[in-house]
């Protein structure tokens, strides 16, 4: 009985060995492969978009009103009105003017209201821009006027510039009168707008109605 014992332990022995050895050449042909890797990434991506922001001192209210200014007449002298234009967005921006017609809007005297837009000088964002000009507007060094009219001796010397002309050549931003091509962010602008009613008798009896309209577009 103990001699056929051990001739049993003799043959299972011999067999056992191949078995370690095959379990032990996949482990370790499994460490080798699992060696071979390589990686690469780009983290932290991130996007965002900029501004343009465009606001002003009088923004939703009509500059003049027939109520305001009453019924017009020859002799009375040029009237203004100032505002302060806010540029605050984070792009460089195109900032143009230009004249639409209200719905129901008219237009008869328009050939009679003789108008300048002027560009003043720029401010802060604490500065307060009176709407009748008396406080926060002031002319550049040489005046500088949108239409690009001289106006030598008043901001409605130059006779051709009525509120037809604006609105005929302005009447969009493609052809809109440009305030400023490169506005930065952060720009702070004044303007001055000025009309008079033109010394002729055909301007009786007549009414016009425009809206203003200043747009900026990122450059």
């Amino acid at each position: 009985m103990h001699q056929r014992t051990s001739r049993a332990r003799r043959t299972v022995l011999p067999v056992a060995a191949p078995v370690g050895l095959v379990v032990s050449l996949a482990v370790t042909w499994g460490s080798t492969h699992a060696a071979f890797t390589a990686s690469t990434d780009n983290p932290g991506n991130s996007w965002q978009t900029g501004s343009v922001v465009l606001t002003q001192s009088r923004s939703g209210s009509a500059l003049f009103t027939s109520a305001g200014d009453g019924l017009l007449e020859p002799g009375l002298p040029p009237r203004s009105r100032c505002i302060r234009l806010d540029y605050t967005g984070s792009l460089p921006a195109d900032v143009r003017m230009y004249v639409g017609s209200p719905a129901a809007g008219v237009t008869t005297l328009d050939p009679y209201l003789l108008m300048s837009v002027e560009r003043g000088r720029d401010v802060t964002a604490a500065t307060t821009v009176a709407a009748d000009c008396s406080e926060g507007f002031a002319s550049t060094a040489t005046p500088t006027f949108l239409d690009g009219a001289p106006h030598a001796d008043a901001p409605t010397v130059e006779t051709s510039r009525t509120l037809d002309h604006l609105r005929a050549e302005h009447s969009d931003y493609a052809s809109g009168v440009v305030v400023n091509g490169t506005t930065a962010p952060h720009t702070y602008m004044t303007l001055r707008i000025t009309y008079v009613l033109e010394d002729v008798n055909e301007a009786q009896g007549k009414q016009s109605s425009a809206t203003f309209t200043w747009e900026a577009r990122n450059t």
